[in-house]
């Protein structure tokens, strides 16, 4: 892969830059032009035939049928040959292209995978699918059409000229001083419209984001009522990309075919006048005639190909802007180094903090000089209100975020210099909310680890008490819950999300408030099973509800990034503080909820 070290790349530096991925096909890509220049060569020797067949074989007192015969075979031979070369060099690039697009995409959609989260906390999703789908879409075009239509461009013109050059070298010359003129017309195209893709295609990246971000949240637009509020946002993109769009339209207007034909009506003017002129004086040929209109018509077509790909050539300049903008992010394995690969795997499970500090935004902190020991094998739970940085120190140990002070160590080695491998293998994540891929139900519990087996993926069903309501599924494990699955309820996702992580058997499990959004017959089967799958495993749970975590080691009371209070449950019960109050607090809602839950059998009784 080619190293991301650039800062930012733009212009034709990205296009030098793109064209570097097409290396590992330069043979089939060098042979495709080989035929291209070919089939130009045969192209540009047809009106040369034509006119030795107009002033030597059909001039009036010529008579010979059979070189007549021969040259309009050589004729037909040439544009058949030309048509033959013409197809298979576009097969060609036309493969060999979607060869360059497929890699691209690939290595693309691999270093998302590895960008750290903190990019997708600024980046919309939408973007993200714009630029790996339709971006990279754009770049084959310029496989396709732009390299070989320049290419082709060129050697046309240089035929033209020394076909041009043996008939007449002063019109020639003549023909030649429009050569800067459509150059700058080039230049001056690419200068305009430029700005105007890049808003273009900027501008369908947003309504990519705001249609993504519309199904995924239509629960909540229509449960608001927010339809109409919605309806007007995209309005209002769609409206601006039409304006963009035709702005660009008008553009590629004036400035690509009309001005081409304007220049070669004024150079067949300045040629027919001059054949005119030089009738008066001597015998003009009727095919020299021919000939010279006929590579003037086509010393402008070279033009007009360029002309008109230099639209796609701004998309393709555009799109591999965007593309190595992604590119250029560094990756995670860039943020951490390699480790020590003595030590594959996590061994004991110990944990600890000291004097750890993270800021999101460089800003606020959200973790302040934090510092703990979690001994292999005990159970710790971290509490306190919303924002108080519980989450952080999951984000911290899965190194989704870096840290900028301190030091966070496992089994007495720097975080820092664990292989990816390692940490992902040793620690197991059950989230809050938890995500279910379109696959199989033992698919999502093993998420294809080859080295899970149904026995396993069976067995991790059954320790989370998952195994029964899967069972009771049409199919059982090979039940298909769809995309997010929607067919199953919180309760249920979040059992399927704790069999996936404990069929890792990782050997440090962290659960990230992995019981707020469950009914209480769930979260009663979770906390049973988390007195078996504590053992020989440590644990840390950052929880909501404290009657999950009352049988913890330790628990950790965090308030505004701080470590206020710690210790077990009794102890902190019998101290003033956040912990005490945040238990009476849930307490009261407790009974408040058992009574009204009490008053509504009553009055249903009653009725």
């Amino acid at each position: 892969m080619i190293a991301n070290d650039e800062k930012k790349t733009s212009g034709y530096r990205g296009l030098a830059r793109l064209v570097r991925y097409a290396k590992p096909y330069q043979w089939p890509f060098l042979g495709a032009f080989l035929i291209l220049l070919l089939a130009t060569s045969l192209e540009m020797l047809a009106p040369w035939l034509m006119k030795i067949i107009l002033d030597e074989h059909i001039a009036p007192g010529v008579s010979d049928s059979m070189g007549l015969a021969i040259m309009g075979a050589a004729l037909f031979g040439t544009y058949l040959g030309s048509a033959i070369l013409q197809y298979i060099q576009n097969v060609m690039f036309q493969e060999n292209a979607l060869k360059v697009v497929h890699d691209i995409r690939r290595m693309l959609f691999a270093h998302v995978l590895k960008l750290p989260m903190h990019y997708f906390d600024s980046e919309p999703t939408g973007r993200l699918v714009s630029r790996i789908t339709n971006d990279s879409e754009v770049l084959r075009q310029m496989f396709v059409g732009v390299i070989p239509a320049i290419l082709q461009a060129f050697f046309r013109v240089v035929g033209i000229f020394i076909a041009m050059a043996l008939l007449d070298i002063r019109l020639m010359l003549m023909t030649a001083l429009l050569i800067p003129v459509m150059l700058l017309a080039i230049h001056l195209y690419q200068k305009i419209s430029h700005p105007v893709i890049h808003g273009v295609r900027s501008q369908l990246a947003n309504i990519n984001t705001r249609v993504n971000e519309s199904l995924n949240g239509m629960r909540i637009i229509q449960a608001m009522g927010q339809e109409v509020h919605l309806q007007q946002q995209f309005d209002r993109d769609n409206e601006q990309w039409s304006q963009l769009k035709q702005k660009n339209i008008n553009i590629d207007s004036l400035l690509l075919m009309p001005f081409t034909h304007l220049l070669n009506g004024i150079a067949l003017a300045v040629v027919v006048g001059w054949f005119g002129y030089r009738s008066g004086f001597s015998l003009v040929e009727v095919g020299t005639l021919y000939a010279f209109i006929n590579y003037l018509g086509r010393f402008f077509e070279p033009f007009r190909q360029i002309t008109m790909q230099m639209s796609s050539l701004q998309q393709s300049l555009v799109a591999s802007e965007r593309l190595f903008q992604v590119l250029n992010e560094k990756t995670e394995e860039t943020h951490y180094g390699q480790g020590n690969h003595q030590s594959p795997e996590i061994h004991s499970g110990k944990l600890a903090f000291n004097n750890v500090t993270l800021s999101y935004d460089s800003k606020n902190l959200a973790l302040d000089n934090v510092s703990f020991t979690v001994e292999p094998g005990q159970f710790v739970a971290i509490v306190g209100h919303s924002g108080s940085g519980k989450s952080s120190v999951i984000n911290l140990l899965m190194r989704f975020y870096q840290h900028q002070e301190g030091q966070i160590l496992i089994d007495n080695q720097p975080l820092s210099t664990l292989p990816e491998d390692t940490l992902r293998q040793g620690l197991g994540l059950v989230f809050q909310e938890p995500y279910i891929f379109s696959g199989t139900m033992a698919e999502n519990i093993s998420l294809n680890h080859c080295q899970i087996t149904d026995e396993h993926i069976q067995a991790a069903a059954r320790k989370v008490h998952a195994a029964p309501f899967i069972r009771g599924l049409e199919e059982g494990y090979e039940h298909k819950p769809g995309p997010g699955g929607k067919a199953l309820s919180t309760g249920e996702r979040q059992l399927l999300s704790f069999a996936r992580t404990i069929a890792q058997n990782p050997k440090i499990l962290l659960l990230d408030e992995a019981t707020a959004n469950i009914d209480g017959e769930t979260e009663h089967h979770i906390k049973e099973a988390l007195i078996t799958l504590r053992e020989n495993r440590t644990t840390i749970a950052v929880a909501h509800r404290l009657s999950t975590i009352q049988d913890a080691d330790q628990i950790l009371v965090m308030d505004k990034g701080k470590i206020v209070q710690r210790g077990t449950h009794e102890q902190l019960l019998q101290q003033e503080g956040h912990y005490r109050d945040l238990y009476l607090a849930q307490q009261t809602e407790e009974q408040l909820g058992t009574t009204a839950q009490s008053g509504l059998m009553v009055t249903a009784a009653s009725a």
